[in-house]
């Protein structure tokens, strides 16, 4: 049951991000990357690390997507028609896409992972994260915290009325 909970995940990111890809349409692009976000996120809670994948629901899928989703709603870019695909652009993005493959499986297959040994059952209590977050991972937690800032911020300019009082 476990193996097709994370066959299920597996599946999402990759649907998700085949769709995000291979869409001509912006919001349907969007929706793949929250489809494939969500994937993600499961895939974290698979691995064992369920605040990571608190925050990859919240930060990412909630916040970054949400945002962009607002702006595209509210842009020209929603109107707009999709330009057409070339047979040159599909044949050079196929190139880059089945080099870039071919470089990641030769990494992958060359590489040696170590185990790691199994966590303390209070690893993930409230009171270890919150104090691992203030003393040893600061720098990750104010670069969260400025990324939710500027989502914010992009979210309110973005909805705001402009001097004639239409909203963006």
């Amino acid at each position: 049951m476990e193996q097709a909970v994370q066959y299920l995940f597996v599946g999402l990111v990759l649907i998700g991000g085949g769709m995000a890809a291979l869409s001509r349409h912006v919001l349907y692009n969007i929706i793949g990357l929250g489809i494939s976000l969500f994937g993600l996120a499961g895939l974290f809670l698979q691995l064992g690390s369920p605040f990571v994948a608190a925050m990859q629901l919240l930060i990412y899928l909630g916040g970054i997507t949400v945002a962009i989703v607002f702006a595209m709603m509210l842009s020209i870019a929603m109107t707009l028609d999709p330009p057409p695909r070339t047979p040159v652009k599909t044949g050079f993005a196929a190139i880059a896409a089945l080099t870039f493959g071919v470089g990641l499986h030769g990494l992958i297959s060359t590489a040696t992972f170590a185990t790691a040994p199994p966590a303390p059952a209070d690893a993930w209590a409230v009171a270890h994260i919150g104090s691992a977050l203030l003393e040893r991972y600061n720098l990750v937690f104010e670069t969260l915290s400025v990324v939710l800032l500027l989502a914010i911020i992009g979210a309110i300019l973005i909805a705001r009325p402009d001097r004639t009082g239409k909203v963006a």
